[in-house]
């Protein structure tokens, strides 16, 4: 029924989708939705992660200690010894686990079965047999379908166009970490501002707002499938708090652009008297 950009979203340097204003003209670099949503975010639990795993990685790797002592305070060099301690801590696995549950799911939805894909005694078996049996009674219209919202230039791809029953065609997407419905404001931000969308093709410009197919704007699905766990639950995510939260988000990164100072100089001191004769 819908199908994904036939053409490669183009890109500048830091990766934004550059696209076509509505009205034509020079493709301007939208923000990625996944960024956009994370304006808000408390970064604590994040650093606060980045800090164990490295101290993991830096007793797993003597040498990048030695390594970080010989380099003293030169930034780039130290920012290279995180890098190879977060990697030595394995930091990045459960980042390849969860794109290859990505994968594996989307091909479940056309057809292949959890056998198809992975051996019995491969933790990620239960994982996908998980999710087959809570997706069963969605209708799966559709994957990485491309939007731009263009009331807040933002663009990216999402996960699922879903079907459900009694509730109607809603926009999914699939998360594999651990905490994801603890910390849901982040995802109900992506899942709206997708909603709210247009499909964008860099040939075909703007095809059709998600709305205007029969899309809803106001309930979104997380279908949280976290790794290595053997469980998949759903959840309805209320999209017009995520709605709230994205216009938010917006503004705050608008008004970090500007710089809330002055540099007061200093008045300069009044030239002496001079001396009567």
């Amino acid at each position: 029924m819908f199908t994904r950009p036939a053409t490669e979203i183009p890109r500048d340097r830091w990766g934004r989708p550059l696209i076509t204003p509505p009205d034509g003209g020079k493709p301007v670099g939208y923000t990625r939705v996944s960024t956009l949503a994370k304006a808000l975010d408390d970064k604590t639990s994040l650093m606060d992660w980045k800090c164990r795993q490295t101290a993991i990685g830096l007793a797993r790797r003597p040498d990048l200690v030695t390594k970080s002592a010989a380099v003293g305070e030169d930034r780039r060099a130290l920012n290279e010894v995180v890098k190879e301690a977060l990697a030595a801590a394995a930091s990045d696995r459960a980042a390849n686990v969860g794109t290859a549950l990505h994968a594996f799911t989307e091909r479940i939805d056309a057809g292949e079965t959890p056998e198809d894909l992975v051996p019995h005694t491969d933790a990620l078996y239960l994982d996908l047999c998980a999710y087959k049996e809570a997706t069963r009674h969605l209708g799966m219209e559709a994957a990485e379908l491309f939007i731009v919202c263009d009331e807040l230039q933002a663009a990216g791809s999402f996960d699922r166009l879903v079907t459900v029953p009694d509730v109607g065609m809603i926009v999914a997407d699939l998360k594999t970490g651990q905490h994801e419905p603890d910390y849901p404001h982040g995802v109900a931000q992506q899942i709206a501002i997708y909603a709210h969308g247009t499909l964008y093709d860099p040939e075909q410009g703007r095809i059709a707002a998600l709305a205007d197919i029969g899309v809803r704007t106001d309930v979104g699905l997380l279908i949280h499938l976290p790794a290595e766990r053997g469980i998949c639950d759903l959840y309805l995510i209320d999209l017009q708090h995520g709605w709230q939260l994205a216009q938010a988000a917006v503004a705050v990164r608008a008004a970090y652009k500007t710089k809330p100072l002055t540099k007061l100089e200093p008045t300069p001191a009044p030239a002496p008297a001079r001396a009567s004769a």
